[in-house]
This record gives structure tokens, sequence and C-alpha cells, in this order.
């Protein structure tokens, strides 16, 4: 019988895809995190929406583990804060010099949180500075996350980074998230962003996507599915748009050998934005 999983429980499966080619996600703790459940829907996704899964996810941590490892030696970046962190494992794949602020559900932050404190403790994984917030975006959050993260931050050269959450969450709490992101961040400042554009949603595998996670999620996280165009980076107040790529993109970049047909990718666009 086909199990279903919570919205958070995705993480996993997303850290199992990552771990599936450690050569080009350079995740090389991304192992830790899936379960035998996880793995078992983890097949069932790749079987019955898209095969290429696996190799697209490693290709977006990929790309967002050099871009800001390379803002992090070149610009002398101090922070990375990561909304909708998942089991993402960042901190432990970037620079040590860099701090990190975690946000995310808080059944996902108090489980990551007690895991990463055992890993470090048992030696598995170094120690690094990592401070873990809980925030439903979903809630009417943002004043008191603000507030704690300014006061961590402060004047801090900061990278936010914005992974696997926009698909969940509608356009109101887009626009909640954005307004908080250009309050938290000054001049100089870079914001990642993950997304699909409404074109996608023509593609098979991304109309697979969508019956796929509103049969297996559970049936108490139901959700309208977002994509955003690309204008609405373009024309961010206060950001501009440095970077532009995509699952295809990024595929010709880092492995020009690897045949994708495009009907069968969920091509999913990243955007590098700078706070002016």
């Amino acid at each position: 019988m086909e199990e279903n999983i919570a919205i958070f429980e995705t993480a996993f499966v997303t850290a199992d895809f990552r771990a599936m080619d450690t050569l080009l996600s350079k995740d090389v703790h991304a192992h830790l995190w899936p379960t035998p459940r996880t793995k078992e829907y983890r097949k069932d996704y790749v079987t019955q929406v898209s095969a290429h899964e696996p190799f697209a996810h490693c290709l977006r941590n990929r790309f967002f583990l050099d871009y800001i490892a390379r803002l992090t030696t070149d610009q002398g970046l101090d922070m990375l804060i990561n909304f909708g962190c998942g089991f993402s494992m960042y901190p432990f794949l970037l620079p040590k010099t860099l701090e990190h602020i975690e946000i995310d559900m808080p059944n996902a932050i108090a489980f990551k949180k007690e895991r990463i404190a055992h890993w470090q403790k048992t030696g598995v994984l170094p120690q690094r500075k990592i401070t873990f917030l809980e925030a439903d975006f979903n809630t009417d959050y943002a004043a008191e996350l603000k507030a704690k993260i300014l006061g961590i931050k402060g004047t801090k050269r900061c990278f936010i980074l914005l992974e696997g959450v926009l698909f969940f969450i509608d356009r109101t709490d887009t626009d909640v998230l954005f307004e908080l992101f250009g309050q938290l961040q000054q001049e100089g400042d870079y914001l990642g962003s993950v997304s699909f554009p409404k074109e996608v949603e023509k593609s098979p595998a991304f109309k697979k996507l969508a019956a796929f996670a509103l049969q297996r999620l559970d049936a108490n996280a139901k959700f309208e599915y977002q994509t955003v165009e690309d204008y609405f980076y373009s024309t961010l107040d206060g950001y501009r748009l440095m970077e532009h790529e995509h699952t295809i993109s990024l595929a010709a970049l880092y492995v020009p050998e690897h045949s994708l047909k495009e009907a069968e990718v969920l091509n999913e666009h990243m955007y590098i934005l700078k706070k002016e």
C-alpha cells in the first residue's frame, strides 16, 4: 500500500536525491537524512513523475553551493539565511567562516537541530555557527521572525536562500516573504530563489508532479501549487536580477554529456538577485 507523507517530509526525499550523485551535488552528508519510508516515496516519485529528479536536485544544490562559496571568498559574505532550509547541509559544505540561520516549520527544525547536535557530538559532522529558528509561512510570523534575525545578523553581509518553498505557498504569503527579505537585507546583500514559471505547467512532467503531490501528500496538507513568472524577479523592488538559470541550462553547464528531454524534466528556475 502506498503511504502518504507530510509536506515537511519532502525534505527527506530531496536529501535522498542529493545523495544519489554526490560528485555532482557535492553534498557528502545528504545520505544521513533519508529513511526507509521516504526512500520508498522517492522511488515512487521518480517512477511516476520524472526519472530526472535526482539529477535536477543535485544540479540545484551544486549551483547555489558554488555561487555562495564564490561570494564568501570573493566578496566577504558573512552569513547564509536559509528560509525553508529543510535538511539541506550547506553549513557543512561551505567555508567554515560563514554563519548560518536555518528557518523552517517547527517540526522540521526540532528534528534537524536534534540530529545535527547528535552528529556533531559523535564526530560525524564538524562544529559550525548555526542558529535554528521556527516559522510557519502560512501564519502571522513576519514581525517576530524579523526581530530575531536582525538581532543575530546586525550589519553582516548575507545571502538569503529560498528553495523548495514557493511551490507550496500562495502569492499573498510569497509577497510577505519577499517584503521581509527587503527589510532584512542591506545594499550589496544577495537573494537566491527557486520556482517554476507558469509555462512549465504545460509540460507532461509538471502535470505528473501536480497529480502526484495531490495524491501522495498527507490529506491534511493539501495545497494549490504556485508558479512564479520571471517578471516577478526582474521587477522586484529594491533588487537587481543578477543570474537566471534553470535545470536544463545547468545541465548543459555542469554535465553537458547528460541527455535531457525537456518534456520529461521538471524545469525548475533559479534566480540570484542583489539588493540595491
